[in-house]
């Protein structure tokens, strides 16, 4: 696997405008990523603390929204590039084998927590019904994808935003303010979803909360440290960037 932010970089002579598409969207995806690892890590903790911090939990699961949105189209736009057969995405390959591996799943569980979540926050404690164990259960699930995912993001993510944001020469792919926009756009708009869905999902500020740590939340974490102990061995297998 060819690592192009090196070669854009530290090869200037070599640039080609062929590879703009990977790196803008490398560069975008990291973006998008880190602002929901910094969410997702404050809304792990609020949920350690589901009991009281339920409305906050609320609030903050829309936000997510915005840039999970982002992220998901972003990586979907790279999915759809290199199965279409893109030369400058089939060059650059497939993500590891274990991620793609991974995928389909987290896909398919983001989408489920989200929406059994959406539907929670509208319906309320008394119809949540079938939605609240849809819910738990995917989020126990869920949990694990997301750490086995950002454990093998963690080291690149951040170097490929601090390029992005640096004036450093060498480092310029264009579209940043483009990039930048969108990211903040996505905030905005998760912010300003959740304020309007206050009102809306209100009844949940009078539901008690039985147990000081939510079940699925703490079965979630010990499979997310069990995930990554067996991905660790496996990340290495095939890796070539």
């Amino acid at each position: 696997m060819i690592d192009f932010e090196q070669r854009y970089t530290r090869r200037r002579a070599t640039r080609s405008r062929k590879h703009l598409p990977i790196l803008r969207n490398e560069r975008l995806t990291a973006m998008a990523g880190l602002a929901l690892f910094v969410l997702l890590l404050v809304e792990l903790v609020v949920t350690a603390k589901l009991h009281t911090l339920l409305s906050v939990h609320i609030f903050l699961g829309i936000v997510l929204a915005g840039p999970l949105t982002v992220k998901m189209l972003s990586t979907g736009y790279r999915f759809a590039r290199y199965y279409t057969g893109s030369p400058v995405f089939v060059e650059k390959g497939p993500p590891h084998w274990l991620l793609r591996l991974v995928a389909p799943f987290m896909v398919l569980l983001t989408l489920i927590v989200f929406a059994s979540g959406f539907a929670l926050a509208i319906l309320g404690p008394s119809r949540m019904g079938l939605f609240f164990d849809i819910h738990a259960a995917s989020v126990a699930l869920w949990i694990p994808l997301v750490a086995v995912h950002v454990f093998a993001h963690f080291r690149k993510v951040p170097r490929l935003v601090a390029h992005d944001l640096t004036k450093r020469p060498g480092y310029h792919v264009s579209g940043r303010n483009g990039r930048v926009a969108l990211n903040i756009f996505s905030l905005i708009v998760g912010f300003i979803a959740a304020i309007l869905m206050i009102p809306v999902s209100t009844p949940w500020r009078h539901f008690q909360y039985a147990q000081s740590v939510s079940p699925p939340f703490a079965v979630g974490i010990v499979l997310a440290v069990i995930a990554i102990f067996i991905a660790v061995p496996l990340l290495r297998i095939g890796r070539r960037d």
